[in-house]
Parts: C-alpha cells; sequence; structure tokens
C-alpha cells in the first residue's frame, strides 16, 4: 500500500478501473478540502469519476470496485 502523498499513476486507459489505492487517496484528499476539478486532473479522470467514487464511499463505506 502506498503512503499518503505519494503519486498514483494516471496512466489508466479508457474504461480501467482505478485501484482502491487510488479511491483511498481521492477520498483523502477530498477530505483534506482539495477540490475535485483538481482531483479529477490529477488522477486523469473526469469529475464524474470523483464525484461516484465519493458517493460509494458515503453509501457504501467502500473504496472496492462495485457491480
Amino acid at each position: 500500500m502506498r503512503s499518503f502523498g505519494t503519486e498514483i499513476s494516471g496512466n489508466c486507459g479508457r474504461n480501467d478501473e482505478l485501484s482502491p489505492e487510488a479511491h483511498a487517496a481521492i477520498i483523502l484528499k477530498r477530505e483534506a478540502g482539495v477540490l475535485r476539478k483538481d482531483l479529477a486532473a490529477e488522477f486523469r479522470v473526469s469529475e464524474k469519476t470523483i464525484t461516484n467514487t465519493l458517493k460509494r464511499w458515503k453509501s457504501h463505506n467502500t473504496v472496492e470496485s462495485l457491480p
């Protein structure tokens, strides 16, 4: 597992899923006040992906992908 603040590769192809570590990093950074648009740029995903990650965390309390 990566420590907080380490760079996570944004080399995901179209329709590739983010790793659970990337999801966790998104949640931690958002809770620290980083804007969604900045997170989207950092992780090279859409703002919708950031929003969905945060919704998944709030409703299911998991960083794992759901069916």
